[in-house]
């Protein structure tokens, strides 16, 4: 399945369980219009278990509902929220470093990486200071023109600016090794809880 079909296949799973959340927290406070509150909605085994929990029933399924709303409507923002930068593919160094190669075979010394890879060894690169908790990276863009997103989650004592001489020392390495200049490159640091603080 495509990305776009998956995303409306996760939509329509996020409305349905938005949708079930919310008509059974409704229902469980007697609000819902035209479902006589003493009529069963549920089979007869359901029911013999629900009369036995009482009077806890009505409290846990409104907790039950409470939270099939939140999950769906946590993986219905999830879904259409839009990724502000598309991920970058697999990476032909030859586009960079060199002119193609013709269709009959591979000059020596090609090498082919993938997106991913870079982007999980600049991760690992960036988490190696142990004041950096987390570090995600995105790359996006194209080969000849590409962008570099990296979030930090560090720790409540870490130095601003030894975290951005080691960004600095990190991306370096990374230039070096995969041939990528960043046309643009930012960099967003979450202490904590606290908001983020841009290092520059």
């Amino acid at each position: 399945m495509t990305n776009s079909s998956l995303r409306v296949l996760w939509t329509i799973v996020g409305l349905v369980l938005t949708t079930i959340g919310v008509v059974g927290l409704v229902a469980s406070l007697g609000h819902l219009a035209g479902v006589d509150e003493d009529a069963p909605l549920i089979w007869s085994g359901l029911l013999r278990l629900w009369r036995a929990i009482e009077p806890w029933g009505l409290a846990i399924l409104g907790a039950l509902g409470l939270l099939l709303a939140w999950l769906g409507a946590h993986l219905l923002g999830r879904q259409l929220r839009p990724r502000r930068h598309p991920a970058m593919g697999d990476l032909d160094l030859r586009t960079v470093t060199g002119p193609a190669a013709g269709a009959a075979g591979l000059p020596p010394g090609t090498t082919r990486v993938r997106g991913a890879c870079l982007v999980r060894g600049l991760e690992r690169d960036l988490a190696r200071d142990p004041q950096v908790r987390r570090a995600s990276v995105v790359l996006a863009g194209t080969a000849a023109d590409p962008e570099l997103w990296i979030e930090l989650q560090l720790g409540s004592r870490a130095a601003l600016t030894t975290v951005r001489d080691h960004v600095s020392a990190a991306v370096g390495r990374f230039r070096a090794t995969s041939g990528l200049v960043p046309g643009r490159l930012e960099v967003i640091a979450r202490i904590d809880t606290s908001g983020p603080a841009r290092v520059r």
